[in-house]
């Protein structure tokens, strides 16, 4: 096989297995992302133009030279555990104003060693709780697909970071339950696969069920790619 200079280069099987190896795997993980306050027009428009973060937001316009350095560890520390704490970085306004980061939840798994078992937070639960401001008003659960690649890659957009992963993420955190997959600036509205409406009492009823029966109304995204067709598609965790 020539390289890009003429030479021709021979590939032994110590080299495929160095690339199989080595390269990262990609996983498509579903998630959902709890929104209040939002009418069915704004769903609307997040089908046209994807869910952007807060910092997006508050500009209106993404001044894209500035992304690499919001992209850090220090950010991303404080999304997860300070998310509302006054920011010196940012005049002490809260950190949350200013996020390049997006919180949504695939569910997890938190093990009680005392009592020899293991808990599971699905994700909509965590997303419902969202949806309903904390369960005082109606709400949506957006569900959509990341990209994962199994370690950090703060400053790549594409790939989402898994928080809940305690393999890669070791540090505590008291929001662990919360089962979080953070995107980045934005999730692309190919990536958004529909929005389901929910009364607070709807909501209500099937937290104290502990069963997730179907939406009383669904809007669905006429721009979404579905990824069936994509390898190593993952689904939440129910």
């Amino acid at each position: 096989m020539p390289d890009s200079f003429g030479e021709d280069i021979t590939f032994t099987t110590d080299h495929f297995s160095t690339i199989c190896y080595d390269a990262p795997t990609v996983i498509i993980q579903q998630v959902i992302k709890g929104l209040s306050d939002l009418t069915d027009v704004e769903i609307d428009e997040i089908f046209k133009g994807g869910i952007a973060c807060n910092w997006w937001r508050r500009l209106r316009s993404l001044p894209q030279k500035q992304v690499p350095d919001r992209l850090t560890d220090r950010n991303l520390e404080w999304h997860r555990n300070s998310f509302k704490k006054p920011d010196p970085l940012q005049g002490n306004a809260p950190f949350c104003d200013n996020t390049p980061f997006i919180s949504t939840s695939a569910g997890t798994v938190e093990r009680d060693v005392m009592n020899r078992t293991n808990t599971l937070t699905a994700a909509w639960k965590t997303a419902l709780y969202f949806a309903t401001d904390r369960w005082t008003k109606d709400g949506w659960l957006v569900y959509c697909h990341l990209f994962l690649i199994g370690k950090r890659a703060i400053l790549l957009e594409a790939f989402s970071e898994e928080l809940r992963e305690l393999n890669i993420y070791t540090g505590f955190s008291p929001f662990y339950v919360e089962g979080e997959i953070t995107a980045k600036i934005v999730i692309p509205t190919a990536q958004i696969e529909r929005a389901d409406s929910w009364s607070l009492s709807d909501a209500q009823t099937a937290i104290a069920s502990g069963n997730l029966p179907a939406a009383s109304r669904v809007k669905k995204n006429p721009n979404f790619v579905k990824p069936d067709d994509y390898n190593n598609l993952r689904s939440l965790l129910v």
